[in-house]
């Protein structure tokens, strides 16, 4: 057992010393994502001011050995035969997303961050990412008990979002069940049980469990599979007041694609369902022109279904 517990001191000091040349980003609180591109080039996406080239150049060398390192610290491996990597760095707990030869010229990785800071509505009001109209109709949905759909592509920042629209959640005092794959989600509710799903226990599995924890409301980091259709039940079934992100383009593909992961399971997936299960879509987006980088573009209220089967939907 000694020698296992020196082994791993040894791996991540090993790890930690070959991540030197971003460790500053990896240590500012600010940096919610760092990529190395096959050109060698670290970019930083920085909250508050975007995605940003930094002054960080490494070498494929030095870059395939911190992946080494990453999977070894995970007790895997990276090959050319097995070239994809995706992990939960120890200690740190970045969520790792990285590649070698031959799926890529040269190594790559995307360490994303969990933001330390989590950033109120207030924030993003007086950052221009979301008006002061859009905020109140936010709040005004949790004290409500709405179930809330966040969307957005990749790393527009729906979680980050989650955690600012979580702390109004935590203001009403509810017993919350949190469902997540790594742990992004930071809620300082007095009265919470959160699962982490992994390897033999899935999203599915923790949605399924979750009446048995008497939850009055229900979260998950991300709807990514068939368990949307267990969510939405619970979600219709006595525990309003849910909140959960999806990847989507706009308001109306957010239930589009929560109908997609539903047909993962069944033939067909019930839209009368998605329609009253989901009470308020916010779609987030980057945008270039923003002063953040990003923007809340869209809310819309979900009203049911119309005559022809289309989505009901108000935006406001």
């Amino acid at each position: 057992m000694a020698n296992n517990t020196l082994a791993t001191v040894r791996r991540y000091a090993a790890l930690e010393a070959a991540l030197q040349p971003v460790h500053d980003y990896l240590e500012n609180d600010a940096v919610i994502e760092i990529m190395l591109n096959a050109d060698g080039r670290v970019w930083v996406d920085m909250a508050g001011e975007g995605l940003v080239q930094s002054n960080v150049v490494m070498g494929s060398d030095e870059a395939e050995r911190v992946i080494r390192l990453c999977a070894s610290a995970m007790n895997t491996e990276v090959n050319e035969r097995q070239p994809s990597l995706a992990a939960k760095l120890p200690v740190w707990g970045y969520r790792v997303q990285a590649a070698v030869p031959p799926i890529v010229e040269a190594p790559v990785f995307a360490f994303r961050k969990p933001s330390k800071r989590v950033f109120s509505l207030e924030d993003y009001v007086a950052s221009d990412i979301l008006s002061s109209k859009h905020a109140d109709i936010i709040v005004s949905a949790v004290q409500e008990r709405r179930n809330i759909l966040i969307g957005g592509g990749a790393g527009s920042g729906k979680t980050t979002l989650a955690n600012s629209i979580l702390q109004c959640v935590a203001a009403t005092h509810d017993r919350l069940y949190i469902i997540e794959d790594n742990p992004e989600l930071q809620c300082t509710a007095a009265n919470k049980v959160q699962i982490f799903v992994q390897s033999g226990y899935t999203f599915q599995n923790a949605v399924m469990d979750a009446l048995r924890f008497r939850p009055d409301r229900i979260i998950v980091g991300e709807v990514r599979d068939g368990a949307a259709l267990d969510l939405l039940k619970t979600w219709n079934t006595g525990h309003p007041g849910g909140l959960a992100t999806i990847h989507a383009n706009d308001p109306r593909a957010m239930l589009e694609r929560l109908g997609q992961l539903i047909e993962e399971v069944i033939p067909q997936a019930p839209r009368y369902l998605i329609a009253e299960a989901v009470d308020l879509c916010i779609h987030i987006s980057r945008d270039v022109h923003a002063p953040a980088g990003r923007i809340v573009n869209a809310i819309a209220q979900v009203n049911g279904l119309t005559e022809s089967g289309a989505w009901d939907m108000k935006f406001l």
